[in-house]
């Protein structure tokens, strides 16, 4: 059998499923007077000076993450080329020790020379990966990661671009199907400066640049992340006076002779090892030069970290931390903690030490 309850409201008798439906009715009522009563607060983006705020405001905040990813950028491929280069040192020094020993009448076996030879042959292929872009073959040194490449295109020498006589000159660095230049000569004499600059200007866009070189030749110059595409792919199509006419035909490139090649040192008898050390102390030489370079960018990139603290941006960084420091040392709640760590996320102290010992 059954029972129902019932509670009295004023004189009335009421059941307990209408007593649930009143106490349910009465806690939505409640919930929108909270809603409406927050809503007739201040939102926290409205509050002065909070650390959501200063985490987000963009005068501070949007030009110091950009320097600061600027400076790690370049810093890490600074770091990356140096030790790059600090490896290549050691092998070379080794390599001299071996060879004057072998030079001065050292009993040593010429499979060992050879190893050594080959160990860094190995070491300098990978210079551009190893590097990043920041070592180019010349022992440049390119901060940015950017570092080119330089070659020539064999038919077009100095008597080539002589020549008299209307012709077009179309270029497919990356290949048929892909983005090409073209070039219109008259039939004017054309100065070797500004035959240069009008392949230079065609070409821009395909992001090979041309130069005139000192021995009045013209200079191709394309990155080096680019360089064995455009080796392998480059054609080009003419009227048969500067080039051959027809249809596009491969172009012959030769590069610019790295500051070191490995692959033609040769330890097979004296003459040879006398002629490999020499390469090996001038190629110990440049790495010098280029170790000097490298600590000197490093140097200035410490020099930029600590001066921005006195540009436009130092105040307004200053004033943020004060912001988000005086928020949390007061009663914050969960919105304001959430954003802070929100920001904060990912800024490793590992992070922070080494940017403090740059």
């Amino acid at each position: 059998m059954e029972m129902r309850t019932t509670a009295l409201v004023g004189s009335q008798p009421v059941s307990r499923r209408d007593e649930n439906a009143a106490t349910a009715q009465a806690r939505r009522g409640a919930a929108a007077e909270t809603v409406r009563g927050a809503a007739a607060k201040p939102a926290l983006a409205q509050q002065p000076a909070t650390a959501a705020d200063a985490a987000r405001a963009p005068g501070a905040t949007a030009v110091f993450t950009a320097r600061q990813a600027q400076l790690n950028a370049d810093v890490t491929g600074t770091q990356r080329a140096l030790a790059f280069v600090d490896a290549s040192a050691v092998q070379l020094r080794g390599l001299k020790a071996a060879l004057s020993s072998t030079l001065g009448g050292a009993a040593r076996s010429g499979d060992e020379l050879a190893q050594r030879v080959a160990r860094f042959d190995g070491l300098w292929g990978n210079r551009a990966t190893s590097t990043g872009g920041v070592l180019d073959a010349q022992l440049g040194v390119h901060p940015a990661g950017d570092a080119t490449r330089t070659f020539r295109v064999r038919a077009l020498d100095t008597e080539q671009w002589r020549s008299h006589g209307a012709e077009t000159l179309t270029f497919h660095p990356m290949g048929l199907g892909k983005q090409a230049a073209s070039v219109t000569f008259d039939g004017k004499p054309l100065e070797p400066a500004a035959f240069a600059k009008r392949l230079d200007r065609a070409l821009a866009a395909t992001g090979v640049r041309t130069s005139l070189a000192a021995d009045g030749q013209v200079d191709f110059t394309v990155a080096e992340s680019r360089w064995h595409a455009v080796r392998d792919q480059l054609m080009v199509q003419g009227g048969g006076k500067r080039f051959p006419g027809g249809r596009p035909s491969r172009a012959q490139t030769d590069a610019a002779p790295e500051a070191i090649a490995p692959a033609r040192w040769q330890v097979g008898d004296r003459a040879a090892q006398r002629a490999t050390l020499r390469d090996v102390v001038r190629a110990l030489d440049g790495l010098t030069q280029a170790d000097r370079t490298l600590r000197s960018h490093l140097d200035a990139a410490s020099s930029r970290l600590r001066g921005g603290m006195g540009d436009a941006t130092g105040p307004q960084a200053a004033r943020a931390t004060r912001s988000m420091a005086d928020t949390l040392g007061g009663s914050a709640d969960f919105n304001v903690l959430s954003t802070v760590t929100a920001t904060l996320s990912g800024l490793s102290r590992a992070r922070v030490e080494t940017l403090l010992k740059l």
